[in-house]
Parts: C-alpha cells; structure tokens; sequence
C-alpha cells in the first residue's frame, strides 16, 4: 500500500468519526474502533489529529463516558428518506461489480461507514431489503473479471497523465500504438471504457479496455481540455453507436421459390395473389440487409426500406457489369 493510500484511509476514517460522534452522540474507542475496523490505539491517535485540526472534540471519562462533539459545534446533518439509504445500500452491490476500487472493497466500506451514521430505524430497514433482495451481479457460466489494465488507467485519470495503450481492433486481428489522454472512465453495461483524448486521431474518442493489450504510463501531464465534458461526451458517443448499430426492419416480397430458405426469424405480413409472400425481417444494419437479400437471388423484392432497395439494386448492377465485361463477345474484342 502507497503512502497515498495511507493517507486517503486516514482521511476517511477521520471524517467518519466526525459523521459518527455527530449522528451517535457520545462514543467510546472501543466502539468506534470495532465499527471501523482498527485498533483503539489507532482511534486515540485519530482523535489527537482532530484535535490538532481544531475539530472540537471532548471526553467524558468513568462509565458511560465517551468522546463526543458539543451541540454547539455540529454541523447540520445530512438527511436520508427510508428509501434513500435502502437505495444507496442495495445500489452499492451493483456498483461494487464495476470494480474500480480494489475489487469494490473500498465501495463497501465507505457504505458501512454511510450506514453507520444513518438513524436506527434505517439500519433496520437495510437489514430487512438485503435479507428480502439479492443482486446477483455475476454472469452465468462465468465469473467477471475486471479488465487487466483498469487499476493502471484508473490512476493515471485520477493523476491526469499521459499514457500509451496497445489497442487492437475490434476482431482482434490488429493493433497499434497510441498515446492517449485519458479524461474519464465509464462503466456500460458489463464493461469498462476510457474516454481520452488520441493523439494519434487528433479527436475525442472511447476506448474499450478489454482491447488494450499494454499499458505504459508517462511522466507527462496531459493537456487543458476545458471543452470536454465527460458525461454530454458520452451521450452523444452512446446516441450515435445504438443510431448505427440499431436493429433494421428489412420487408421484401419473396416468390415461393425461396419460402425454403427462409428462416424462422422471418415474419409473414400477407401473401399476394400470386403466390408471394410480404416477409419482415430485423437486419443489424443496411448493409448486412443488402447483402441478405442478395444471397436470396432474384426471387427476392425489397418494399422497405429505400435505401435498402436502392443498394440491392445497386449491387445488381455492379454485378451485371462485371459478368458483361467476362462475356466471350467482350473477350473476343479485347483480343482484337
């Protein structure tokens, strides 16, 4: 553990004991101590700090004594709903899978340090939803597991440097170089991704981190970005990929001669008086629609959409074109 983990455990501990003396009233080390996981040496040496920082803490000492913070030194609590601290409890189960804090580890204690400063009534009340509501953030057949260079690319955000990342192509057939400057991580939807800034594309772009194959990072600072916000970055990067990747209602008349080969995603809408069938199908993008209404021959109209049509047709064309530069009247007249 670094020296600045060190002092981040410190710090949080400090401010929990503040939040504890304020919502509990008087409490002794023993206590404090068993509720945050240390030694009652290590609260007493706590208590010197916030002493030293001026947090104006007294001692009650014999039985029933304790530290405690005077009434006219509190500052306003900050209030819960029975269905915020519910909310906030069951929710940190589903953010402890994203993983970004040692295995979520540091999640689940800042929330036991949130519930220990919660009214009793509440505490109960998470008790109960726990015991009635499970959250089961694993994936069948398999356990998840937090991309290999995610605690790397976490510190290099948190500590604005440059890094360089081994980043493969989609199929995982390519990769390359780039150096990047990392401005913020998403979690989406079992995955994690670095926004950055790519040197390499002089642009904004996502990166997903189960691509990355290496990670180094620089001493090198990164750049003032004052025109990047992370969460419109990430709406519109979302908007345009479901735009792309949105599932298309292809509808094509289908003579009898290819009812066989149709599979059985394809819905009927009607048959014609000619034997046709009006057929719908979800295609995962104009071009995947094109090339399936080709590999079913020329027994095959498309109705919608148009720009459907027109590729079919326009790949029609290109093939015609192509078969009448191999006819032997054209062979014969390139040979003279």
């Amino acid at each position: 553990m670094t020296r600045y983990d060190d002092a981040m455990q410190k710090a949080e501990r400090l401010m929990a004991i503040t939040l504890l003396l304020q919502a509990r009233g008087k409490m002794t080390a023993d206590h404090l101590a068993d509720i945050l996981g240390v030694s009652p040496r290590t609260i007493y040496r706590d208590i010197n700090s916030l002493s030293l920082a001026h947090v104006p803490i007294s001692m009650d000492y014999g039985p029933g004594g304790g530290y405690f913070i005077d009434d006219a030194a509190r500052v306003g609590a900050i209030t819960f709903t029975g269905e915020e601290a519910i909310a906030l409890a069951l929710g940190g189960v589903v953010a402890g899978g994203a993983q970004l804090f040692d295995a979520g580890e540091r999640l689940r204690q800042a929330l036991l340090k949130l519930e220990a400063v919660l009214p009793a009534e509440y505490r109960h009340d998470i008790r109960v939803a726990r015991e009635r509501v499970l959250v089961d953030i694993s994936r069948w057949h398999r356990s998840p597991e937090p991309p290999e260079y995610l605690e790397t690319i976490r510190d290099a955000v948190w500590r604005q440097r440059c890094i360089d990342i081994f980043y493969h192509s989609a199929d995982g057939t390519e990769g390359q170089w780039r150096c990047v400057e990392p401005l913020g991580l998403v979690w989406k939807a079992g995955s994690w991704y670095l926004a950055a800034y790519c040197r390499l594309r002089q642009d904004y772009r996502v990166f997903h981190l189960q691509r990355m194959r290496d990670v180094l990072t620089r001493d090198e600072v990164i750049g003032r970005h004052d025109d990047f916000d992370l969460t419109p970055f990430w709406e519109e990067t979302r908007r345009r990929f479901e735009t792309r990747t949105a599932p298309l209602a292809l509808t094509f008349r289908a003579q009898p001669a290819v009812f066989g080969r149709l599979g059985s995603d394809h819905v009927r809408l009607r048959e014609d008086g000619d034997g046709s069938v009006v057929v719908r199908v979800q295609a995962e993008s104009v071009e995947a629609a094109i090339a399936h209404v080709l590999s079913l021959g020329s027994d095959v109209t498309v109705v919608e959409p148009a720009e459907v049509r027109d590729g079919v047709a326009a790949a029609a064309r290109a093939i015609a074109e192509r078969y009448r530069d191999l006819s032997p009247a054209a062979a014969s007249r390139s040979a003279t």
